[in-house]
């Protein structure tokens, strides 16, 4: 482990413990640990990826595992190792691609492709039964019952909406984002955390293909399915984004050299993205009309969707208290047109025939195929999350997880002489979620850095009001 002259370790110092890797017929002793043939170590997590996953890269210089194991998928790999405070960390997955091999000299180089156990099974499973209840709960029961995964309670967010669905041979992984859409928190987190209110007036607009008036969706609806090392993820975007930053510390983009003292230094910062307004109006993110069939009732429906109608609904991590100017005027143009056939027998509780047009509609305990209210808003929910993009570089931090909202602050690249006191940019500072983690491990050098791609939907450090008009 790389030191430092005054005998602290690095912040990018881990201790590898071992990488145990097992034969695929399921044998509880390691065949062999591959922990010095391993040169690099990738690990990632991604909220919108059901599974974790890491590349290693082997060089074998005489075991030739390839051919002496056989190395052919689905072998068990386990990495142990501990970060720069002692702090213990287990990573399974299994082996489910060998690329890049190329030999030289009785020499082998090549990278094994990893995965979570779930994620190499989920897909050669099928779900054939019946689910009913709420979401959330089905969730756990599918994880439990075909992947064999008791997920943490503190991971999953109870939602208010109730199911009863026929998944038609789906792999678990594709009921459960099918439900993803059309799953409303418990909690009323814009009440909790912002005091805002919901409007229910209709909009205004009137669609090309000679409908009727149409309503605005309403409510909070999506929700993201991940997996971190923790566990897998079942929670809203609201939920995500109403949670207390994972640290105390704040990361500030202080350029210099990698020391012991640089744990909560920014080594990078790239903006990726910042509002592409073009991809938003395709993906209908300010306004779209879903048109509806319901096959049990012959009736076609029409509904159309505003941001600027939802906006104070949603929880957000900047501090811009309005929907800029912008986006407002654009939210009044219907940019996407979504069509759907609206099956309510597969979702309905009670008797006789399923009709979401009476009188009992918002009654989402009974009828719950409500993508006519929930769709558009849940697909607009996750299309603004990516309003503001930028990865950043760090010293190894493994305790953070996709998913997790952290605190940076970018300092003011306005010149001195023009300056106030302001340290630090007050519109790019602020509150991110991280969208996706990268670990990156040299082995040999026994150093690991941590790739964050960052996400939010609004400018501004939330103590203060932004500027965004």
């Amino acid at each position: 482990m790389a030191k430092t002259n005054s005998n602290k370790p690095y912040a990018s110092s881990f201790k590898l413990k071992s990488i145990e890797l097992f034969k695929a017929k399921g044998s509880e002793t390691a065949f062999a640990n591959i922990m010095t043939m391993v040169s690099h170590f990738q690990y990632h997590e991604d909220i919108m990826w059901p599974s974790y996953g890491a590349t290693m890269v082997v060089i074998d210089n005489a075991e030739n595992l390839i051919s002496s194991m056989p190395i052919q998928g689905f072998e068990k790999v386990v990495a142990k190792l501990e970060d720069i405070n002692g702090e213990s960390y287990e990573y399974n997955f299994r082996v489910w691609t060998v690329t890049n091999r190329t030999t030289k000299d009785r020499r082998q180089i090549y990278t094994l492709g990893l995965i979570s156990e779930q994620g190499l099974f989920n897909e050669g499973l099928r779900v054939n039964a019946t689910q009913s209840g709420e979401i959330s709960e089905v969730v756990k029961d599918v994880m439990k019952t075909y992947l064999n995964s008791e997920l943490e309670e503190d991971l999953v967010e109870e939602s208010r909406t109730h199911v009863k669905i026929l998944p038609t041979k789906k792999s678990p992984f594709s009921l459960i984002r099918s439900l993803q859409t059309k799953a409303v928190p418990a909690k009323d987190y814009v009440s909790i955390n912002s005091g805002s209110k919901s409007t229910t007036e209709t909009t205004e607009y009137k669609s090309d293909l000679n409908t009727e008036e149409m309503d605005k969706a309403k409510g909070t609806a999506g929700y993201l399915f991940f997996q971190t090392y923790k566990g897998y993820v079942f929670k809203s975007f609201d939920g995500l984004s109403a949670a207390t930053p994972k640290k105390d510390e704040e990361f500030k983009w202080l350029p210099g050299k990698v020391d012991y003292e640089s744990t909560y230094k920014i080594q990078e910062i790239v903006f990726s993205q910042e509002i592409n307004m073009m991809e938003k109006l395709r993906e209908g993110s300010y306004s779209s009309i879903c048109c509806f069939f319901n096959i049990n009732t012959g009736k076609y429906t029409e509904r159309v969707y505003s941001l600027e109608d939802t906006w104070d609904n949603m929880v957000h991590l900047g501090s811009q208290t309005t929907l800029p100017t912008g986006q407002k005027t654009l939210s009044q143009y219907p940019t996407r047109v979504m069509s759907t056939v609206v099956n309510h027998e597969n979702w309905y509780m009670g008797d006789g025939i399923a009709d979401s047009n009476d009188d009992n509609r918002d009654s989402t305990f009974e009828y719950t195929d409500n993508q006519m209210d929930y769709l558009s808003q849940s697909l607009a929910r996750a299309g603004i999350m990516f309003n503001q993009q930028l990865t950043i570089s760090l010293t190894g931090h493994l305790d953070l997880s996709a998913g997790d909202l952290i605190e940076i602050r970018i300092p003011a690249q306005t010149p001195d002489e023009i300056r106030d006191d302001e340290k630090f940019d007050p519109e790019h500072s602020g509150t991110y979620l991280i969208k996706k983690l990268n670990h990156q491990f040299d082995v040999f050098g026994q150093n690991v850095y941590t790739v964050l791609d960052l996400i939010r939907d609004s400018y501004g450090i939330k103590e203060r009001e932004s500027n965004v008009i």
